[in-house]
């Protein structure tokens, strides 16, 4: 199971978002970029069939509560990417974070080849390395961290930048993950019309 974790909540108070040409964006981006992602990659209609599953999770800015919820529910077989904005720097259009385990290491530059992105093991953000991949790993080792970069300050605290292109970026990074994921999933099971690895009638 592919696993797409971005969090839908926001520690302001009130939100902006300015388009100033070119290509760029400023406002308010946690988390919205990364829901903008999420679901452009989801309308694009290439992340359908068994073997995909989208959270948009809440309480991120309260110790990453949402994330807690969701890791009851997962396997040590599932693969996680987390989506959110990074402070990294970078020219690319994106950066990869935390991904720690050889073989994700692997499928993502198998599948991502051709796209601009960082990646790294550990998490070189300044501004915060605390996120929901933290919640994740322990759970499931093939879990990491997808970016969007934004730059101009602390997107904890206020008014950020970022490039369009990196949403369109990230979008086809996920979809290209779900492809990947739908077309490696068995399909359920006519006869028991229950889904793989689990007990969940297939309806």
């Amino acid at each position: 199971m592919l696993v797409i974790s971005c969090h839908a909540d926001t520690g302001f108070p009130s939100h902006r978002l300015r388009r100033l040409g070119g290509g760029l964006v400023e406002g308010h981006l946690d988390n919205f970029i990364g829901v903008h992602a999420v679901m452009q990659a989801y309308f694009s209609g290439r992340m359908a069939g068994e073997g995909v599953r989208i959270e948009l999770t809440w309480g991120e800015e309260e110790g990453l509560l949402g994330a807690q919820q969701v890791a009851t529910t997962l396997a040590p077989s599932d693969t996680v990417i987390v989506v959110d904005v990074t402070g990294t720097p970078t020219d690319k259009d994106f950066v990869i974070e935390k991904c720690r385990d050889v073989s994700l290491r692997a499928d993502l530059e198998a599948t991502l080849a051709g796209l601009r992105y960082d990646l790294y093991g550990d998490c070189p953000d300044p501004i915060s390395d605390c996120d929901e991949t933290d919640v994740y790993q322990p759970v499931c080792p093939r879990t990491c961290f997808l970016g969007v970069p934004c730059t101009g300050g602390d997107y904890n605290a206020g008014v950020v930048g970022a490039r369009l292109a990196s949403v369109e970026a990230v979008a086809e990074a996920l979809a290209r993950l779900a492809c990947r994921f739908a077309a490696s999933t068995p399909s359920p099971d006519a006869s028991s019309n229950k889904l793989p690895g689990s007990g969940t009638v297939a309806l």
